[in-house]
């Protein structure tokens, strides 16, 4: 690849991220939790309410001591339980409780109500967005596989009307 697509992959990449992650970052003053947080909340309504810290790792592309440090105070608020998996004492189960739930949701609707989050995209038509979209599909098969592709694309909230 010539190096001037690396290059500014490298730096297109970085700033929508850190253009979405002010917008995120300003929505979790509202609710006092980092966008990390709302991720891990994001991720545990998407997959069936309960996984394990590694589960948890692999979605978010966090490192497991990362996640241990982003559930302690998500547990101390109340918006999560952890508790010893039944079948197999070694591991963890974490699990969104009734007022992360809640929680959550209200933030969903915040977000549902933001034209600007993500990040503004108004000069964008749909077509646009969906080859953009497919094009970070193929990237993320190739460096995270299809299976961490699926739980991304596939998650989907109970309630929420989603249009295509």
């Amino acid at each position: 690849m010539n190096f001037i697509y690396k290059q500014n992959l490298v730096l297109l990449i970085r700033a929508l991220y850190f253009c979405m992650e002010e917008q995120w970052a300003k929505l979790g003053k509202e609710y006092d939790l980092s966008p990390a947080q709302q991720h891990i909340l994001f991720i545990l309504t998407t997959n069936n309410k309960t996984l394990t810290p590694s589960e948890i790792s692999a979605i978010g592309c966090w490192h497991l001591s990362t996640v241990t440090r982003l559930l302690k105070p998500l547990k101390e608020k109340g918006f999560i339980s952890i508790k010893r998996d039944q079948n197999h004492s070694k591991f963890k189960r974490v699990t969104i409780t009734k007022d992360g739930e809640q929680l959550f949701m209200r933030i969903i609707y915040n977000i549902i109500e933001n034209d600007f989050f993500p990040f503004k995209m108004n000069q964008l038509c749909e077509k646009e967005i969906e080859i953009f979209l497919q094009c970070g599909q193929k990237i993320l098969d190739i460096n995270r596989g299809l299976s961490i592709r699926e739980k991304i694309f596939d998650a989907k909230i109970d309630g929420i009307h989603y249009e295509y």
